[in-house]
């Protein structure tokens, strides 16, 4: 986005709205992700009958949807492409003296800030974006909640029926596995998404004081806020072992499979 290039307006649009609707859609599809989870551990009894299960192509129109529509608004009106001089930014960023240059055969300056207006950058970040990472931290935090309420009933009964007041070595292997996953969520959060929304205050904040940064501290923050919610993908697919039993059982084979050629290869040696 910190770029200026030399475009016409509908290929700047679609430099700028086409990753824009990719992230909205990542971001969605993380939160039906978790949602996903969500009614899991709330609801088990109703979890198979969910809407995302039967009609998973409709459970993707509805993620993608709402996206594809607002970051298209920019293409249908609401963008600052009619406004100043802005051959001035593409003459100052590509340093040439000749202002006319921006402007031959039929492009212009294609920068963000023409495509994508200060109210709209705005509406992005604290009407979507925020709002999906706060709700992905709530569903979070009540099934942790939940499932530490799970963890007392068990504790309790165990008790009940062991008729004793202190806690047993399985009780204890329970809080401490309890004790893991409060960890690892929370490291997981401070890892991934707290870096994000520092690199993503940062550029409201630098937009608001229209200052310019140094392409060095931009690349820097944006690798790492951008490239630490990336993640995230990747530790949901290893935490869930509906994905990680399958590629375990395959290593397996392939292993067992390696053995088996060894061996057969050392008996014809021997």
């Amino acid at each position: 986005m910190g770029l200026n290039r030399e475009l016409s307006f509908s290929s700047c649009m679609v430099a700028h709205i086409f990753p824009n609707f990719l992230f909205l859609a990542f971001l969605l599809n993380l939160v039906m992700v978790h949602y996903e989870r969500y009614i899991c551990i709330v609801d088990p009894l109703h979890y198979n009958n969910l809407w995302m299960h039967r009609s998973f192509p409709l459970a993707l129109l509805v993620v993608w949807t709402p996206p594809l529509l607002f970051a298209a608004l920019p293409a249908f009106g609401w963008n600052n492409w009619t406004g100043p001089d802005w051959n001035s930014c593409c003459a100052s960023s590509q340093k040439i003296t000749r202002l006319s240059n921006c402007s031959t055969n039929g492009t212009t300056c294609c920068s963000y800030k023409r495509v994508f207006p200060n109210a709209f950058i705005y509406l992005e970040v604290y009407g979507l974006v925020l709002p999906a990472i706060l709700t992905i931290a709530g569903m979070t935090g009540r099934v942790l909640w939940i499932t530490r309420g799970q963890l007392k009933d068990i504790c309790r009964l165990h008790r009940s029926v062991e008729r004793g007041n202190q806690a047993s070595d399985q009780e204890q292997r329970l809080n401490l596995r309890y004790t893991r996953c409060v960890v690892a969520v929370s490291l997981t959060f401070l890892a991934c998404w707290v870096p994000y929304l520092i690199y993503m205050h940062v550029c409201i904040a630098f937009l608001i004081s229209d200052t310019r940064w140094s392409s060095t501290t931009h690349i820097v923050l944006s690798c790492t806020g951008i490239g630490s919610m990336a993640v995230v993908p990747l530790v949901l697919g290893l935490a869930n072992r509906q994905y990680t039993e399958p590629a375990y059982k395959l290593l397996q084979k392939l292993r067992d499979r390696w053995r088996r050629r060894t061996q057969g290869a050392e008996e014809v040696a021997v």
